[in-house]
């Protein structure tokens, strides 16, 4: 699997978990799991090069 499968497949499981936990009422950990939804998109993007690294941002 290549490293944008991954990312992707990452992505995913994130967002199942977030809805998981909202069913649950587990907010906290719906925030988590968004956070790291948001890390390996940002990761995607590095790859394709539409983004700059995070520190470098404004």
């Amino acid at each position: 699997m290549n490293e944008q499968n991954y990312l992707r497949m990452k992505m995913v499981q994130a967002l199942q978990n977030e809805r998981r936990m909202l069913e649950k009422r587990n907010y906290l950990k719906a925030l988590d799991f968004r956070g790291d939804y948001r890390k390996y998109r940002q990761e995607l993007l590095k790859l394709w090069g539409d983004r700059k690294p995070a520190q470098n941002a404004v």
